[in-house]
């Protein structure tokens, strides 16, 4: 069986789907890859971003932050994910045979860090929905 590759897609791929991402790493299975991009990607994650992650123990105990980086999408190799978990309003475009699952999130950047735990545990439910639709398909 092949292995189920998810990547989780916003604007800046600083805020949302870094959130994303953290969580996805945390909670999936480890035969499931995550990868996280962005549109127009911002380049760095805010410290705010990181500082509100580390607040989760189950990101604390799974998920090495330094290894989260902003960057972009890369279109050529979008066929070989499973799925593509849109987290902003943005029309996106995938492959044939590529599942993509719309949820718009508000784009927290440069908000202040109560509206980004807000935004973060709206995440964590979206990335647990997303989790079971995965395991069922």
């Amino acid at each position: 069986m092949n292995k189920k590759k998810i990547l989780f897609v916003c604007v800046g791929n600083a805020w949302r789907s870094i959130i994303a991402e953290a969580y996805a790493k945390a909670l999936f299975d480890e035969d499931i890859e995550v990868e996280s991009g962005g549109i127009r990607p911002l380049g760095y994650i805010p410290q705010d971003v990181v500082e509100v992650l580390l607040e989760e123990p189950v990101i604390r105990e799974k998920v090495d932050i330094s290894s989260l980086r902003s960057k972009p999408i890369i279109t050529d190799k979008l066929s070989d994910y499973s799925y593509i978990v849109v987290l902003s309003r943005t029309i996106f475009f995938a492959p044939e045979g590529v599942k993509v699952l719309y949820f718009d999130v508000e784009d927290p950047a440069f908000s202040d860090k109560e509206f980004l735990r807000q935004i973060r545990d709206k995440i964590k439910e979206i990335v647990t929905q997303v989790k079971r639709v995965v395991e069922e398909n």
